[in-house]
């Protein structure tokens, strides 16, 4: 009469670790919601949204227009008044990309080379130089108005033109055919949201046809056709 509560003591350690590897159980035992994701499609959401969809994980997109982004309420969440924000399934919020990244590395640990590995090491370094770099230009050349004076707004945005192209080579010499190697990890689907946001793409590929080939391939990747799709429906 003793093997019940024993079969149901194990049942419930199974499903514990079922749910923690789903996000949605701690270690206590507390039932916690799935992830969120506050922002908008395709925009800095984007690689967020790849990461939890490529670690199978559910979760739910919570659109910021721009406007509210801007709010006195939105700075409660988010004082910087930007997107993307990650809420755990714990509770807590995360700004900034690198954090988000982080977070989601270490909690999926699938999406990143094993630590210690030394291709984890190139992988940060390509996400340090997207994300301090990259990125940066990409912002300047999108919203200048933020950084110069009206009569200074081309030179400002000729200097972020010319800025990207150093870092589209060095991007350019780090696939093969991914970033990852022979498969996209995390880092790859932080390049394709940065693709999105060149002025001109076909530009930027013409003359980096390792770039070029994998645009192509990661448009028609599974996860990020799905992450496309769910803005579609």
């Amino acid at each position: 009469m003793r093997v019940l509560p024993v079969v149901l003591a194990l049942a419930r350690q199974a499903w514990q670790c079922v749910a923690q590897i789903l996000g949605y159980v701690t270690l206590q035992g507390a039932v916690m919601a799935k992830y969120q994701i506050m922002g908008r499609p395709l925009a800095g959401s984007f690689f967020a949204e790849c990461l939890l969809q490529e670690a199978g994980v559910d979760y739910e997109f919570i659109w910021v227009s721009n406007t509210h982004s801007k709010t006195d309420e939105f700075a409660k969440t988010n004082p910087m008044g930007k997107v993307p924000v990650l809420v755990c399934p714990g509770g807590h919020q995360i700004i900034e990309t690198l954090a988000i990244l982080n977070h989601l590395i270490e909690a999926f640990p699938q999406l990143a080379p094993k630590v210690g590995d030394v291709s984890r090491d190139v992988m940060w370094q390509q996400l340090s130089v997207m994300a301090t770099n990259l990125y940066p230009a990409l912002h300047r050349i999108h919203h200048t108005y933020y950084y110069a004076p009206e009569e200074m707004l081309d030179g400002v945005r000729s200097m972020a033109v010319d800025a990207t192209g150093r870092f589209w080579d060095y991007l350019e010499s780090q696939l093969a055919p991914y970033l990852g190697g022979d498969a996209p990890s995390a880092a790859d689907f932080y390049l394709i949201m940065m693709t999105r946001w060149a002025p001109d793409l076909d530009a930027v590929v013409a003359e980096r046809p390792r770039l070029r080939g994998f645009v192509a391939a990661m448009e028609a990747h599974p996860t990020v056709s799905a992450v496309k799709d769910s803005h579609t429906k």
